[in-house]
């Protein structure tokens, strides 16, 4: 076991997806609660859950529970904390005692935030792809069609100058499996709206669209669980971060 300070943090959004993506699908982690945590009390929240249920655990440990048919669980912490809040997601393969927990189902996905328009809100959701039948990332509905929405909104406004800012951005977006579909459907409808209303070239093919260069940018396939997850300089370990604050 080792202590609240000496948890680790992830490197990136893209690394905790990752890593929770990877911990339910593939390591059977199949129950979570996602939890704030106050920021200037974080090694307080992390003891108190470990107090409950052990969490401040190595690899092996967790292992040897599971052989003895206890519960196995993790927390993983978002890269940093924002508004004074650190986000948390406590990972098990059972259900735990004394913590809300929901099975990670299609009644119940389990939703990681991000921070944007100045708090943390609703951003990403882990739900099965119904085509390939395997785990992977969404964006949040109202999310993904707002992005969508101020796509077409700029197409049709034939402001292209935002529209390559906006496409931009949607390709820096942690793209898992279903996000990669969700951003390259963002990506057809802009250009099928743009096709109705410009003429093709004089063989019918498509004209170079003028926010063809925001796109290349963008990766040139989903990402996978191999995303790396921990960081390699410091602050690695929330103990880091906390000196790194005090020293700033």
């Amino acid at each position: 076991m080792y202590g609240p300070e000496e948890h680790p943090l992830p490197r990136s959004q893209s690394g905790v997806l990752a890593l929770i993506l990877r911990l339910v699908a593939r390591d059977g982690y199949g129950w979570y609660s996602v939890q704030y945590a106050p920021e200037d009390r974080i090694l307080v929240a992390l003891s108190k859950i470990h107090a409950k249920n052990p969490v401040l655990m190595d690899g092996m440990s967790r292992h040897l529970r599971r052989k003895a048919g206890l519960p196995a669980a993790m927390v993983i912490l978002a890269p940093e904390p924002k508004g004074g809040r650190w986000p948390l997601a406590l990972l098990a393969t059972q259900d735990l005692k004394g913590e809300n927990m929901n099975r990670v189902d299609a009644k119940h996905p389990l939703t990681w935030p991000a921070w944007r328009e100045g708090k943390w809100q609703p951003t990403y959701v882990l739900r099965r792809d119904p085509n390939r039948q395997r785990w992977t990332w969404y964006l949040e509905e109202a999310f993904y069609r707002a992005l969508l929405e101020e796509a077409l909104l700029l197409a049709r406004m034939e402001d292209w100058g935002r529209l390559r800012e906006h496409l931009r951005r949607v390709g820096t977006l942690p793209l898992f499996h279903g996000i990669w579909e969700q951003a390259h459907e963002i990506r057809r409808r802009v250009h099928r709206l743009w096709g109705d209303r410009h003429r093709r070239g004089p063989g019918g093919e498509w004209k170079r669209p003028p926010w063809g260069g925001a796109l290349e940018g963008w990766p040139q396939r989903p990402f996978s669980l191999n995303v790396p997850v921990w960081r390699d300089e410091p602050p690695r370990t929330v103990g880091e971060w906390l000196e790194m604050r005090r020293e700033g």
